[in-house]
Parts: C-alpha cells; structure tokens; sequence
C-alpha cells in the first residue's frame, strides 16, 4: 500500500499507477550514482566499503528534507564483473542496506545497475581511459558474449527475488546508459543512428533490445508486477527509445537521460560562453504513457543554471514524467569536497570545498519537489 504525503492526494494502489504519466509527475528526487571500490585507484577516497562514495543517512534525510521522495539507485550489480558470474555478498549486503535506510528516510526508489557480468563502471566512462583510472579496467564483454548475457538474467532473478515486494522499491532500471552504441564495435568507433545501429548488432550479443526483453521477462518470471524501466542505446538517449520492445511485458516504463546542450550543461568554468534557449527543452521520446527522465543536471556553476534546472523542472510538469537529477551529496566528504562540480549542495562557487549556504539549484529542485504527496 502505498500512503498519502498530504491531504487530497490521489489513492494509488499500485506501484505502476506511480508511473502514470497522465496523473504524474508523482516521484521527483535524485541520483545517488556509485560504484565498486577499488582499493589500488581509490585508497580511501571512495570509503571503506565495497561501494562508494558510502551514502549517509543524513544525506538521505537531507534529500527528503528538500522535498523530494525518490531516489535513483544508480549502483554497482550485485553479481561479479568476472566469471564465474555469481553473488557478490558485500555488494548485496550494501545494497540491502541503502534500500532500509531510503525507505527510513521516507524515499521510494528504483534499483538500476551500473556494471555486472561482463560490464564494468569503467565502460560508462571509457573515455576517460588512460587517464584517471587505466585502460584495462574496462571491461565490456557483456556485447560479445552470450556467458555475460546469462550472467544478468541471473543477477536480475535475483534482484526481483530479493527487492520486488520491498515496499519503497518503485521499480528496476535494468541498466543505467546501455553503451552497445560503442562498446560492442571496438575498434570500429560508433554508431548513432538507430537503423543503423540495430541492423549492424541484430541477432549479436551487441543487441541491447534483445537483451533488454530477456532481462524484463525474466523478471516477470519472479514478480507479475514490479515496474520495469527501459533505458535506450545511446547512454538511454531519446533517439534510440523506438528500438525496445516496451509491449515485451506488462508494466515497462521508458526511463531516458538528457544533458542537452552538453555544451552547457558540462561548462568547466563559469566563463564558459555556452548557454541554453526555449530550444534546448527536453528532447521526448515517441507517444507512450509511461516515461521519465532518469538523469538530467547541470554542473552547479554554469551561468544561468538555476534557469535551465527550471526549464526542465517546468517540462517534466507538463509532460507528467517521474525524474531524478543528477547528482544528490552522499555525505562523504573525503569524495564531496572535490568531486562536487555536480553537487547542487555545494552552490554556485567553483572552488567551494564545504556545502553552501546559498544553493539556488537546490531552491528551484525544492518548489518543484514541494508538490510530491506520496511516500513509501
């Protein structure tokens, strides 16, 4: 059962009746994006945990204090990278833990998976190889072999065994950004042309949709009604969304990301000449009745980037779509203090170390926040 944050709210008696576009917007929050801990990268920077950076429960509480009633898991699988794909206990364990203490805190949540057999954080961020973590831990055998495919079915089973009657889970991401697009054709570069694409990865292990309807009916194997978000090609950019099969099981949900005019919203330095207009609203997928904006943001000192936050918020509005932005403080200071140029927590100032105390991405994300009626 689902309670009433205030008085008038709708009665909704499903999980998916939350992601009714046609009522919604009815989850609005943020992204708590982490990763696995590698001790010979990260020392201590990420945590002591298996995961990091570690997620404290005042960050939480600090989070449903602005407002909002969601948060997006955007965590590590709970099966290894490498074979032989299986449980990974402490991973489990912290994941078990993170989705108690959201539902303490009075947030719903979506569990989605970042890496898993055969995929590793690092692929998200291959770019960036040889850079700030080395090339070899990139690890992208999901798109070639039919092992890791097995492996995620497996780690979705899993999941839905362990978390689908779970109160507060809202539902599953089956993956966060699925990078076939340009993982799956090394050396050949990449695609990003939906025909094209899946008529070069049809009928391969490269094949995100196929795969993507595997993982969703596999789930349904175990629960009848745990919503299922579906995230397109492309890092889940709009264009690909006609490629997946959201009639494969009853209860899917499209789940995409948009940071357009990138040029903007990744300004380095509050000198940067980029900006945004009317034109830059968010790019929405095809006519379907379910569909939410999984990450959008902003680095917090982009000129006028209180303004774009609104324009989107104002957006997400009209269209009735659920949304998470991207990213919430974790309260680990050892990380926050310089990895924050995506915290709003921290303010406008480039250079602030310590949160803020005039925060106006966070004041437009709070009166937007502010409607939210529902909590687990």
């Amino acid at each position: 059962m689902l309670s009433a944050g205030c008085a008038g709210a709708a009665d909704r008696q499903t999980k998916l009746d939350l992601w009714d576009n046609a009522t919604g917007p009815h989850l609005r929050g943020a992204v708590f994006s982490q990763r696995r801990v590698i001790p010979s990268l990260d020392g201590g920077f990420l945590g002591p945990g298996p995961i990091g950076s570690p997620i404290s429960d005042g960050a939480l509480r600090s989070l449903a204090a602005a407002g909002a009633n969601f948060a997006m898991l955007s965590h590590a699988g709970i099966f290894t990278e490498e074979p032989p794909y299986e449980l990974d206990e402490p991973v489990a364990d912290y994941l078990d833990d993170l989705v108690t203490r959201c539902e303490a805190a009075g947030l719903f949540t979506v569990i989605g998976f970042r890496s898993g057999p055969g995929r590793s954080e690092f692929s998200i961020q291959r770019d960036s190889a040889g850079d700030w973590f080395p090339a070899e831990l990139v690890n992208e055998r999901l798109w070639r072999e039919a092992e890791a495919h097995d492996g995620w079915a497996e780690m979705w089973r899993e999941t839905a065994r362990r978390y689908a009657h779970r109160p507060g889970v809202a539902g599953f991401l089956l993956m966060v950004e699925p990078n076939a697009n340009q993982a799956a054709f090394p050396p050949d570069g990449e695609i990003w042309e939906a025909d094209t694409l899946q008529a070069r990865t049809a009928g391969t292990h490269g094949d995100w949709p196929a795969l993507a309807a595997r993982l969703a009916r596999t789930i349904r194997s175990v629960n009848a009604d745990i919503p299922i978000l579906m995230s397109p090609d492309g890092y889940a950019n709009a264009r690909f969304a006609g490629q997946l099969d959201l009639d494969v099981v009853p209860g899917t949900v499209l789940a995409i990301h948009d940071y357009h005019p990138r040029a903007f919203t990744h300004a380095w330095g509050p000198m940067s000449a980029a900006s945004f207009s009317p034109a830059d609203a968010i790019v929405t997928p095809p006519d379907y009745p379910r569909w939410m904006l999984g990450e959008y943001g902003v680095r917090r000192w982009a000129i006028g980037a209180e303004a774009y936050v609104q324009q989107r918020l104002a957006g997400l509005e009209q269209a009735g779509a659920n949304s998470s932005y991207f990213r919430w403080d974790s309260g680990w200071r050892t990380y926050e203090a310089s990895e924050n140029g995506w915290n709003p927590v921290y303010g406008r100032d480039p250079d602030a170390d310590t949160p803020a105390a005039d925060t106006p991405i966070v004041d437009a994300l709070s009166r937007a926040w502010s409607r939210n009626a529902v909590r687990p």
